[in-house]
């Protein structure tokens, strides 16, 4: 199935193994049911999924309810093998925009690298924090920019702000990880050394003080970690952040930006549109 354009989603049925080619910077979409697991096979060619790249002629069982899109800068044949929700092909995808924030990432990060030993604002990687309204696509975009990073050598900090999740420890927790390799296509973010507190629920509304005092004993922390680690300071952080947009929402995300010293705004919208702004 070639890739032009965005087909139809096909519905659940009795699929058998079946094969797409996938044309350059294009992408497969799948949604796997509830109760079943796929299996995803790259025959030919090169492919990702969030920025880790599928192994070759290996089978990769995705787990249930995943939401994944196989993408491929130079062409792919991909396998499928089970059931799914909907399965369909794009080239209507803002992968270019995003490895192009990854490039202005990377290079941010080696100049804070040349810059150690000096002025230590100089020395300090990029803070990214990703923003925008539920369903936006931000832990997406975290994934791989994290995973990118971590492919060049870089040891880049996760921050997880999103307490309706958790995508590092369980929901009502705000945490933080390094992570040292691409991030793991079925297993998801790594757990060795997660630095987690415990809010307690999974809205912050309920009490946004304990939320905020939280935030800042994290920041600090890691604040302490960077003053240690020159090549963790110069790879930065990368913050995931909730859907939560408005009123007391968009009062959280500014103390965010304030008390992890944000320097890269990530804002992504409904149709997944990415605007850069430095702070």
């Amino acid at each position: 199935m070639a890739a032009t354009g965005a087909a139809a989603p096909a519905p659940a049925a009795v699929q058998p193994l079946r094969q797409f080619k996938l044309d350059p910077q294009s992408e497969l979409r799948v949604e796997v049911l509830p109760d079943a697991t796929l299996r995803v096979r790259l025959v030919s060619g090169t492919a990702e999924i969030f920025g880790t790249e599928l192994p070759p002629e290996g089978w990769l069982t995705i787990p249930p309810r995943s939401k994944i899109a196989i993408f491929t800068w130079h062409g792919a044949t991909v396998e499928l093998d089970g059931v799914s929700e909907s399965e369909y092909t794009s080239d209507e995808t803002p992968m270019v925009i995003y490895v192009n924030t990854h490039a202005i990432l990377d290079a941010r990060r080696a100049r804070a690298r040349a810059a150690q030993g000096g002025d230590l604002e100089a020395s300090q990687g990029p803070r990214v924090i990703v923003v925008g309204p539920t369903d936006s696509g931000k832990s997406t975009l975290c994934k791989m920019l994290l995973s990118w990073a971590a492919k060049l050598g870089w040891k880049p900090t996760y921050v997880d702000l999103d307490i309706g999740q958790g995508s590092i420890t369980i929901p009502g927790c705000i945490s933080a990880t390094p992570i040292e390799k691409p991030i793991d296509i079925v297993d998801g973010i790594p757990l060795e050394m997660p630095l987690a507190y415990f809010y307690g629920h999974p809205n912050p509304s309920i009490n946004p003080d304990v939320y905020k005092a939280l935030m800042r004993e994290l920041a600090q922390t890691l604040e302490t970690q960077f003053s240690g680690n020159a090549e963790s300071r110069a790879a930065g952080m990368v913050i995931n952040t909730m859907g939560w947009v408005e009123g007391l929402g968009y009062e959280l995300l500014l103390n965010a930006i304030e008390i992890f010293k944000a320097n890269v705004v990530l804002v992504l919208g409904q149709a997944s549109a990415t605007l850069l702004c430095s702070v």
